[in-house]
């Protein structure tokens, strides 16, 4: 089983609370508690997209983390457009290839360390959020 299969992280991630940026197609988006490793596991991630996982490039910078990562990840459902899903355009706004591809189905954002797929902490999020006009639900921010 892989790294990102077992989501295992640095020693340094561990305890920091994170949450992955859940943009599901025609609702609010809302933040995913993350695992004390800063992750979540494979079948949480395949349940979010509802089958199996496609990892792909996101247009945010790894600065966007404020953390040192390898790149921002948008994950989706890899078999979301054979099933017939709807087009979901906050993820094709953050996806690098928005110009050739268009994403459908749910999908959610994370940071990539080492192959490892983990979530930002919550000032991260909301500053993405923010930016990029992911309408969250209206407790998402609170503590």
């Amino acid at each position: 089983m892989s790294a990102l299969a077992r989501g295992s992280k640095g020693e340094g991630r561990k305890g920091m609370n994170r949450y992955m940026i859940y943009m599901p197609v025609g609702t609010q988006g809302r933040l995913i508690p993350c695992h004390l490793d800063g992750s979540l596991t494979l079948g949480e991630m395949e349940t979010l997209v509802d089958g199996f996982i496609d990892v792909l490039d996101s247009s945010l910078e790894p600065e966007w983390a404020r953390e040192q990562v390898d790149g921002t990840r948008l994950i989706v459902g890899e078999d979301a457009e054979l099933f017939g899903a709807k087009r979901n355009d906050k993820a094709t706004w953050l996806y690098l290839n928005q110009d050739c591809d268009k994403i459908v189905g749910d999908a959610f954002l994370c940071a990539d360390v080492g192959g490892d797929l983990i979530g930002f902490t919550k000032p991260v999020a909301k500053t993405i959020c923010e930016e990029f006009g992911i309408d969250m639900e209206d407790d998402a921010w609170k503590d």
